[in-house]
């Protein structure tokens, strides 16, 4: 799909509500990044709606950018309070794979859906 397309369908919500039943994509090995990651891709016939969530012990400055592959759907900084779960919904057209990079304190992450 061309990238303005995903681009301008792209709707991006952002909350401190808790995500409901998100199973764990497959990720990289967190040891090292400081937040917990979660990120889901639920698929209706034309659309893909994605929802990344992200808890920190501590208050934390974290960049994310969820991407289909070479498409950057979501580039975005946020504080993200201590103790508290934030997520970030995005719907798109349909896509078959989804993958978010974090950053905080010099730390990165990735985890990309099955």
């Amino acid at each position: 799909m061309p990238h303005r397309m995903l681009r301008s369908a792209a709707i991006a919500l952002l909350t401190s509500a808790p995500l409901l039943a998100a199973a764990p994509a497959h990720a990289a090995p967190q040891r090292d990044f400081p937040c917990a990651v979660g990120l889901q891709k639920v698929d209706s016939t034309l659309t893909s709606t994605v929802t990344l969530s992200v808890q920190c012990g501590e208050t934390r400055t974290v960049s994310v950018r969820i991407t289909a592959g070479s498409t950057e759907l979501l580039s975005l900084q946020e504080t993200v309070q201590a103790n508290v779960r934030q997520t970030v919904t995005v719907t798109v057209p349909r896509v078959p794979q989804v993958c978010a990079t974090l950053e905080a304190d010099e730390q990165t992450t990735m985890v990309c859906t099955p």
